[in-house]
């Protein structure tokens, strides 16, 4: 009996061996499953071993082995590349200045705009990179970890109304004109939505309206806080729409230029953000 189940056990070690052996031959071919984990494997090895630099030598900071480089495509970790570069010469040295004299960030819009990056997001077939919101969150963070903190505020605000803009750029000429000069021209856009009385609900703005006028329309526009107030060559703002009979689902955004804005931008003083000059406007 002893040889028996001997000989039993070693038959059935043998069979799960040779399964084993043919799953594994099997899932390690070229577009597997275990063959694309490997190559994950080796590639987050990879990245993990690379040198993150700040000019000349290594960065101070966290290395690439905290960043979630697996998520960004060749293109797009060279644009990266390029931006810590920037950050480096350029954006940290005037993030200073900005929160020091309590100046806007001008001057780094004007540097991100040669890797045109105010068109980040915008079709290529308009003259933008065409990139994806996994991209767009990347130039954020990258930004704001090396760069400049108002900078990156301000930048958030301006994809927020390129996006807004985009949504309605087909049908619309002045739209279409101005996601075409974004980076040749500086076109720095933001986003205006919250009510002083109800503040962050921006999706309840009531004492902001829209009438029809003529072949356009009037916008009565106060805002409690709008990033970039003052500053912004072009502004999204929300309000109920023409017509509105009481039901806040109902509400339009509409494109309003620099010159019909009045703001106070003095009036906020966030800390390590001074540079983003939020403050009230009013249409």
């Amino acid at each position: 009996m002893p040889a028996f189940g001997s000989c039993v056990r070693r038959s059935i070690w043998q069979s799960v061996s040779a399964a084993a052996k043919k799953f594994t031959e099997g899932n390690s071919a070229p577009g597997t499953f275990t063959a694309r984990v490997l190559r994950r494997r080796a590639f987050g090895a990879s990245v993990m071993s690379q040198v993150k630099m700040w000019g000349q030598e290594e960065f101070w900071g966290l290395g690439f082995e905290w960043d979630p480089q697996w998520l960004l495509t060749p293109a797009q970790k060279e644009l990266q590349a390029k931006l810590i570069a920037l950050c480096e010469t350029t954006l940290r040295a005037n993030a200073i200045e900005s929160d020091a004299q309590y100046i806007y960030p001008r001057k780094n819009f004007e540097a991100l705009a040669t890797l045109g990056l105010l068109s980040l997001t915008v079709p290529k077939d308009l003259g933008g990179l065409g990139e994806s919101h996994v991209c767009a969150a990347m130039v954020v963070e990258t930004i704001a970890r090396y760069g400049c903190p108002s900078t990156a505020m301000c930048y958030t605000m301006h994809l927020g109304a390129v996006a807004a803009a985009l949504l309605r750029y087909h049908d619309n000429v002045r739209l279409t004109d101005i996601l075409k000069r974004l980076d040749a021209d500086v076109l720095i856009g933001t986003l205006s939505y919250s009510d002083p009385e109800t503040g962050s609900h921006f999706w309840y703005p009531i004492s902001s309206k829209a009438e029809a006028f003529g072949d356009g329309w009037k916008i009565t526009k106060k805002a409690s806080w709008t990033t970039s107030g003052g500053f912004a060559d072009w502004y999204i703002l929300q309000t109920t729409s023409p017509g509105f009979s009481g039901d806040y689902s109902d509400l339009s955004c509409f494109l309003v230029l620099k010159d019909d804005v009045k703001s106070n931008p003095s009036e906020w003083d966030g800390l390590g953000l001074r540079g983003n000059q939020s403050g009230p406007i009013q249409v």
